[in-house]
């Protein structure tokens, strides 16, 4: 029997010169392959930890051999979709249809995530239809639900400014109630990096 709560991290398998284009533009493809390997490892430990939560990694790539190696606990399923709508969807999809009554879904861009906002999207959504939480770049970094909603992922200007935006008013007009968490940063680019080696280094002291 497993739980009623799951949690999808959705990530692309670490290859070379296919993971954070922006950064490796900025650092080499080399250091930012081995930078996306330990952001990825970072968010896998800390969701591992959760209770009473199911986890699943949702990948794009070829099978990510050392995900699987060092969490066999999270069963790793392809993503499925010809862009991240699609793929989003098909995540919260393939949940939905296991029996989860609460989906959550989040990326591997923000590794020093709190596992509060996790906690609290769950519990939001005992009164909320769906729960989202707003990066700084205008996307987000996470959304909670309790059953598929595709309108949420059609029509979205991915890798745009206005995604965040753009979801809200869709939420809005098609009369959805929603729960804001607080905002936070993906790691697009060297200052963003920085910004999370500042993090592990303080919480190390």
């Amino acid at each position: 029997m497993h739980n009623r709560y799951a949690l999808g991290i959705i990530f692309r398998t670490p290859e070379y010169g296919r993971v954070k284009k922006r950064l490796a533009l900025e650092i080499g493809a080399e250091k930012t392959l081995s930078i996306y390997r330990a952001m990825l490892t970072t968010i896998l430990k800390k969701v591992v930890n959760l209770k009473y939560i199911d986890i699943y990694g949702f990948y794009d790539g070829s099978f990510p051999e050392e995900a699987a190696s060092r969490f066999s606990e999270i069963p790793l399923v392809h993503q499925k979709g010809k862009d991240l709508g699609e793929r989003l969807y098909n995540a919260v999809d393939y949940l939905y249809v296991r029996g989860y009554g609460k989906i959550v879904l989040i990326g591997s861009d923000s590794p020093d995530l709190p596992p509060e906002y996790i906690s609290e999207t769950f519990s939001g959504l005992d009164s909320f239809d769906i729960v989202i939480g707003p990066s700084e770049d205008g996307g987000y970094y996470l959304i909670g639900m309790k059953k598929p909603v595709d309108f949420l992922f059609t029509d979205i200007p991915w890798g745009c400014p206005d995604v965040f935006k753009k979801t809200i008013f869709t939420i809005k007009t098609q009369g959805l109630s929603y729960y804001l968490l607080p905002r936070w940063y993906d790691i697009d680019d060297l200052k963003t990096l920085k910004r999370w080696l500042i993090s592990v280094e303080d919480k190390a002291l």
